[in-house]
């Protein structure tokens, strides 16, 4: 591996800057494909051909990127053109997502992705790499969680 990298390094590095990818974006790529050659060494798994294989995951994870950056770009989209309902005051709204924002990032990823992004729980999981059902277990525990503290919250006034 260290061969590898001593060797390719640099053109694997540039392989992720002409895919579009700035520096970080590309040394972040370049280290994650040598740590996964690593994960994959130490699980017994034989890369017959190491440069091959580095180029290939290098290559995946820029596409990766990509892929999540029209993800992003689409999700914009898609909140930009939420209207938001007039009967909610915008100081309950803010109060709400404050409070979401002090969930587990697990469950505040979820709740944004189904309240905000109005996204379905099996595209959640998609997104998350988890299950659908995991996806409504932590918007449910996110949920049952904000309830709590805003019961709590009207109880002292």
């Amino acid at each position: 591996m260290a061969d590898v990298h001593n060797r390719r390094g640099r053109d694997l590095f540039g392989l992720c800057r002409r895919l579009g990818l700035d520096e970080d974006e590309a040394n972040d790529a370049v280290q994650e494909a040598f740590l996964r050659m690593w994960s994959e060494s130490s699980r017994g798994t034989v890369i017959v051909d190491p440069e091959g294989w580095a180029f290939r995951v290098t290559y995946r994870l820029a596409m990766d990127h990509h892929r999540l950056g029209r993800l992003v770009e689409l999700l914009a989209g898609r909140l930009s053109a939420v209207i938001p309902r007039e009967e909610l005051d915008p100081a309950d709204r803010l109060a709400v997502w404050a409070a979401v924002d002090h969930l587990p990032p697990r469950q505040r990823a979820v709740v944004y992705l189904r309240y905000r992004a109005d996204l379905s729980y099996e595209r959640i999981g998609i997104v998350m790499g988890i299950s659908a059902n995991g996806a409504r277990n932590d918007a449910s525990a996110a949920v049952a969680s904000l309830r709590r503290r805003f019961s709590r919250e009207e109880g002292l006034r």
